[in-house]
């Protein structure tokens, strides 16, 4: 069945998801540990990948930088066959548009920040990648596609997805990416701040 916050406006979609990573453009800070992110991204029932958009954004906030960066390329990933489903049933006003707000609000200081060391982006960009595979699927789909039909969309998105993460990496160089960046006026170098290590 598909997600109820998919049935409202745009407007309502492009709030919440806004709403959920309101204050991620800012230096995150370090803050009260909160026992809820890993409940909810570890949870034994694989959790919807929309639900991991509030913890993830707790992550970074809190000052765990590259967990929320891991996990953020792990919801890509899971969140792309929803979005692909979404565009064909309403054009593209629910899941879709709620992913693109995250890329852009919670994706865009993620990479940025992740991007002064490339060797450490493409690092972490492959372990996702890899627990993504060995990570269940959350027993919902989208209305109107059966089982065989919804394994298969997922499966081509993780090809995809792997295969556009390949391309990049084998079109540029780490110097490339470097340079670049100098180029911008941003940091190269070590990650600043990058709080916990990967657990995975």
């Amino acid at each position: 069945m598909i997600h109820t916050a998919f049935h409202v406006t745009r407007r309502s979609i492009l709030a919440t998801g806004c709403a959920a990573i309101g204050g991620l453009a800012g230096a995150a800070r370090s803050a009260p540990l909160d026992p809820g992110p890993f409940e909810i991204l570890e949870a034994p029932e694989v959790r919807h990948p929309f639900d991991w958009i509030e913890p993830i954004a707790l992550l970074w906030r809190r000052g765990d930088r590259l967990q929320a960066a891991f996990w953020f390329y792990v919801f890509q990933i899971r969140s792309r066959p929803w979005a692909e489903a979404d565009r064909e049933r309403t054009g593209g006003s629910g899941a879709a548009a709620l992913r693109a707000s995250v890329n852009e609000v919670l994706g865009r200081p993620i990479n940025e920040w992740l991007g002064s060391d490339p060797a450490a982006w493409k690092d972490t960009g492959t372990a996702a990648i890899a627990f993504e595979k060995r990570l269940g699927l959350h027993a919902g789909r989208p209305d109107g596609i059966d089982a065989p039909v919804w394994a298969a969309m997922n499966e081509r998105a993780r090809e995809e997805y792997e295969a556009d993460f390949n391309a990049l990496w084998s079109q540029y160089s780490l110097a490339d990416f470097e340079d670049a960046r100098r180029s911008n006026g941003l940091h190269v170098g070590p990650l600043r701040h990058p709080g916990s290590p990967l657990r995975w």
